[in-house]
């Protein structure tokens, strides 16, 4: 009897030196962290992406044709174009033909002539055809703007309406602004920097001057980095229990300090 005991309170000393041991090893729902629970975010992929547009939008900057960007590619248009022929075409591919690059230059674009304040005053014509910069440039970091532009007068003719009839008012010059010249340029502009940013105009774009912060900021798990304020702050910020306080420094939530939880309670 004595040795069934024994050998009874054995199992039960080795069960529970194993479920001391695995102690640490248990986690309860509310200690999983939220990212553990869907796949990490690559920062690097996202920055790698923008990094090779900004590269690219210099490059292609200045192509306008199907011709020039195979060359830039390295391949000859004959070639393209003969092989094709060689191997035949479909039916919807006769039907088609190759697209032409609008290029970033001034084309003809409708613009209001002039608009009063009376609502009793109407004028001829409403609007009219002025060249103004549109096409598209080498990738969407870049935009066609105007590089020239100069102020023409066109006229109108104006008349009132006197509630039965219409009363000449005579003639009046109105200015509009036309487009002489356009390139492509980046979209964000120097001004579009925040002051913890600077410029780089071969990529197109504003850089934080903290990339200190940056980087020990991606090296914490449960914080992300903005690039537009340059700061780091926690992936998901949360309310905390009574006693407890959430820590942007740690992204979680901490226990009060003894009096500063009596005067919680205090004020409750």
């Amino acid at each position: 009897m004595s040795r069934l005991v024994t050998c009874r309170t054995l199992v039960l000393v080795i069960f529970c030196g194993l479920v001391t041991s695995q102690k640490d090893d248990i986690v309860f729902p509310d200690q999983i962290s939220p990212r553990a629970l869907s796949p990490p975010v690559e920062p690097a992929a996202a920055h790698n992406a923008a990094l090779l547009r900004s590269r690219s939008s210099q490059i292609v900057k200045k192509i306008n044709s199907v011709d020039e960007f195979l060359r830039m590619i390295g391949v000859s248009p004959s070639e393209v174009f003969s092989l094709s022929s060689r191997m035949g075409e479909s039916e919807e591919r006769k039907n088609s033909k190759m697209a032409e690059q609008a290029v970033c230059k001034p084309s003809l674009k409708v613009v209001p002539t002039y608009e009063p304040n009376d609502p009793s005053i109407f004028f001829f014509p409403r609007c009219t055809r002025v060249n103004r910069c549109g096409g598209c440039c080498g990738n969407q970091l870049l935009s066609c703007e105007a590089k020239k532009t100069e102020t023409q007068n066109f006229e109108i003719v104006v008349a009132k309406f006197m509630g039965d009839r219409f009363e000449y008012q005579g003639k009046q010059v109105v200015p509009i602004d036309v487009d002489t010249k356009c390139e492509c340029n980046c979209i964000i502009k120097p001004s579009d920097c925040t002051p913890k940013q600077i410029y780089k105009p071969a990529e197109c774009k504003c850089t934080c001057t903290n990339q200190d912060e940056r980087q020990k900021c991606n090296e914490h798990e449960e914080k992300t980095w903005d690039s537009i304020n340059c700061s780091c702050s926690c992936r998901n910020p949360h309310e905390c229990s009574t006693g407890w306080f959430y820590d942007q420094n740690t992204c979680r939530c901490e226990s009060l300090p003894t009096d500063s939880l009596e005067v919680q309670l205090l004020g409750k």
